[in-house]
């Protein structure tokens, strides 16, 4: 591998300045894949994909000793997995987010215009999507997979050991190492500008994605979460990067971790480009405006692409909007306003402890509801693209 940096970077000298070693761990992870992972993707090929694939399933479901001719490499990476860091308390997890799901309706439009979109201004970090075809292709359809994986992520005990949450988790792990071997075999893939594909330093930034980005989208828009619940919500995400194969060097702890790790990625990032634009345009246009008109009465229907934009200006920042080529709008400034006094209001009835279990309850049904409907209308019955059916461009991930 190179020993310079992905020549797409940008202010080595002042990320190091401002974040010192931490800054200079993420430079040299632009090289560093997942060593366990990539060693059994390497046997995929040996064993058969969908043989590799079944077994890796038995394994997270019934254990890796029920898998007999298992390869080294699969007992290397269950042997990571099974055990359990001495910091995670997961009865701590399942207690303190029990009622994230009364937010159900707002965190959905956070996870489309905030974290899925903050992705998008990375040119290298989001050319994966572009060479397996996962967005251009059908933005519902993977925004259904990732809805699918965190659904079973945040679902009380969905990360002990044989749940469901473990499980999926786990095979985007391996999803990842597909694509990474993909790509690094593909004449397509600038190593030296890019770095290796789906690498430590990118993967490390979906923590911030999924974590600290969405926990302050929450908050913008009148859905904050008690301070146990971030908390709570923070070692989860924890939790979920070590099953990830995050380098614990890497592996934010809390809130100011997450914050330093966004401040190396915001600042270094290669230039947007015109795909990241049409993975925005794409995911607005194919999912977040017809998303936003099923939940605003008829009549506002043709303000819907505007509140997207207004909302993902609020969520991301106008530099990284503008860059983008997300419309700008006024509505930002009434969605900036009108934050905080929902905000408020729900905060007060978070203080009422009768009123959580109902209107979590209240949430999750509506959860279900929009899942069915989803699905219906995306024509999506899988979980993750490796159990997705064949059509469209090639993924590595389907064998």
């Amino acid at each position: 591998m190179p020993h310079d940096l992905p020549t797409t970077l940008r202010h080595r000298e002042l990320a190091e300045q401002r974040y010192g070693e931490l800054a200079s761990t993420y430079f040299a992870a632009m090289w560093d894949g997942d060593p366990l992972a990539d060693a059994f993707v390497a046997d995929v090929e040996r064993i058969g994909h969908g043989k590799a694939m079944r077994m890796l399933r038995t394994a997270c479901r019934q254990g890796i000793d029920a898998v007999p001719d298992a390869p080294a490499s699969l007992r290397d990476l269950f042997a990571e997995l099974d055990a359990v860091p001495e910091w995670v308390d997961l009865d701590a997890i399942d207690r303190d987010t029990a009622h994230l799901g009364r937010y159900t309706r707002q965190a959905g439009i956070v996870l489309g215009a905030a974290s899925l979109v903050s992705g998008y201004a990375n040119s290298a970090a989001s050319r994966p999507l572009e060479m397996t075809g996962r967005y251009i292709e059908n933005a519902g359809m993977r925004t259904i997979e990732v809805g699918s994986w965190l659904v079973a992520v945040n679902q009380e005990g969905g990360l002990r050991r044989h749940a469901e949450g473990f499980e999926l988790t786990v095979r985007v792990r391996i999803i990842h190492a597909l694509v990474r071997h993909a790509l690094l075999r593909s004449e397509a893939w600038d190593l030296p500008a890019w770095g290796v594909p789906i690498c430590q330093s990118y993967l490390a930034y979906t923590l911030v994605e999924f974590c600290l980005i969405p926990l302050r989208g929450m908050r913008a828009i009148g859905a904050p979460y008690r301070p146990h619940e971030v908390a709570a919500y923070y070692a989860q995400w924890r939790y979920v990067g070590h099953l990830l194969g995050i380098d614990p060097r890497l592996l934010p702890r809390d809130e100011a971790e997450q914050e330093a790790l966004e401040g190396i990625y915001l600042l270094t990032r290669p230039p947007v480009d015109d795909y990241c634009r049409e993975l925005v345009a794409a995911i607005n246009s194919e999912f977040l405006v017809p998303e936003i008109e099923q939940i605003t009465p008829r009549r506002l229907h043709r303000t819907a692409p505007r509140l997207v934009a207004a909302l993902e200006r609020v969520f991301i920042g106008d530099q990284i909007a503008d860059e983008l080529g997300i419309a700008d709008t006024r509505l930002k400034h009434v969605v900036r306003a009108v934050g905080p006094a929902i905000g408020a209001v729900n905060a007060t009835l978070d203080r009422v402890p009768a009123t959580l279990g109902p209107r979590n309850r209240r949430g999750e049904r509506y959860r279900e509801a929009q899942d069915a409907r989803l699905r219906s209308r995306y024509g999506v019955q899988h979980d993750l693209v490796d159990a997705s059916p064949g059509g469209g461009k090639a993924h590595p991930a389907r064998g």
